[in-house]
């Protein structure tokens, strides 16, 4: 049986690569927490874990009370 990535791991994969693509342009607003753990199929917390690291890396940008948003200037990948 194959390694598959974990949980946390699908999810920064599949947003790095539509920020990648230009799917997800800079300022384009994620998904809330929820709906990412409804789409991928995961917890609520994963879903935190995830976006805080992307966070971390520069992809993406929280703003209280509004969401999670791309990040203006990403860093190149």
């Amino acid at each position: 049986m194959p390694n598959r990535p974990a949980d946390y791991q699908r999810v920064i994969n599949a947003i790095t690569e539509q920020i990648r693509s230009g799917e997800l342009a800079p300022g384009d607003k994620l998904p809330t927490y929820a709906q990412l753990a409804d789409q991928f199929k995961i917890s609520v917390t994963t879903a935190q874990n995830a976006l805080r690291i992307l966070r971390e890396r520069g992809l993406v940008e929280g703003h209280q009370g509004k969401g999670t948003f791309v990040a203006e200037n990403p860093p190149p990948a």
